[in-house]
């Protein structure tokens, strides 16, 4: 009895924590304006204890890089891990992205003071490259993943490539979750793969920080135990369904009403032809209605 009420006080802990950092750049206030100043708090901030990780973002001025730093920010605040947003510029661009990199760091300090934030500019053609090469080593990449015409510099392609080539996860903020997203689930899609087993652990430990429950969506006929596995040892609520239909379609929907998806990928991006959630991979990114996670084997 001891134990589960510790394991409810720590759940209900974390949810607080991450409604909190959730509040200061995602909650009702919206975006009304992605590049308005925050105000400082009042007095000297604590110092930050040293992190232990680090979050790469890649940015620049388009709206949906700025929503991909704010979730940058709560992330490394919920891990406490340091913040390095990246932004890439052809020669004779550095004053501009330098203008920028103060901005957007000024607005993490001023919602999340305890996140440890630099800021990078690169110079160089070739943006994805440029940021593959900063990322080297990160635990997670963010990166903003536009819609229509405008998918451009930061944009699709560069999510895309990133996903593909980034070898551990990564987060693609298409648009930020919908109102009231801080208390929804995590929702993951499995099909029985050392892939999406990889991708469940991951959204197990992404959910055990939030205080979240996770919603596993099972393809039919992946053949395994996993649900009475994880009602055994899982530290968080799991709730599970099956995949009747396409598990594309399934997906998609299901990420209307979640904080994010976590979806598997194989080595270097690639799902291999045939695979029950190669299709899901593919299309989320462009569609899903809230951020989501790519996950490669071993990445958990």
């Amino acid at each position: 009895m001891k134990e589960e009420v510790a394991a409810m006080t720590q759940a209900h802990s974390d949810a607080t924590h991450f409604g909190d950092a959730i509040n200061r750049y995602l909650g009702a206030v919206g975006y009304p304006d992605p590049y308005a100043p925050r105000t400082r708090p009042d007095g000297p901030s604590a110092p930050a204890p040293p992190a232990t990780g680090l979050i790469v973002v890649g940015a620049d001025e388009s709206p949906a890089a700025c929503v991909a730093v704010d979730h940058a920010a709560v992330e490394a605040e919920l891990r406490g891990w340091a913040l390095r947003i990246v932004t890439v510029r052809h020669a004779g661009g550095g004053d501009a992205g330098a203008r920028l990199l103060d901005r957007l760091s000024d607005r993490v300090r001023a919602g999340s003071p305890s996140v440890a934030v630099t800021g990078r500019l690169v110079i160089g053609p070739d943006p994805a490259r440029s940021l593959l090469l900063e990322a080297r080593g990160a635990g997670l990449v963010v990166v903003g993943h536009r819609r229509g015409a405008t998918a451009t510099t930061l944009g699709r392609s560069l999510a895309d490539r990133v996903a593909r080539q980034h070898d551990d996860p990564v987060l693609i903020v298409r648009m930020p979750a919908g109102s009231g997203w801080a208390s929804w689930p995590l929702v993951v899609g499995v099909d029985g793969s050392a892939t999406a087993r990889a991708s469940l652990d991951f959204a197990l430990a992404e959910a055990r920080i939030r205080g979240c429950e996770v919603v596993v969506l099972h393809v039919v006929g992946d053949g395994s135990d996993l649900a009475r596995r994880l009602e055994t040892h899982s530290p968080v609520p799991v709730r599970h369904k099956i995949i009747q239909g396409d598990p594309a379609a399934a997906l998609i929907e299901a990420s209307g009403r979640a904080a994010a998806v976590v979806i598997g990928r194989h080595h270097h991006g690639v799902l291999m032809p045939g695979t029950a959630l190669s299709a899901a991979a593919h299309l989320l990114p462009q569609r899903a209605l809230c951020p989501v996670f790519m996950v490669g084997p071993g990445q958990s």
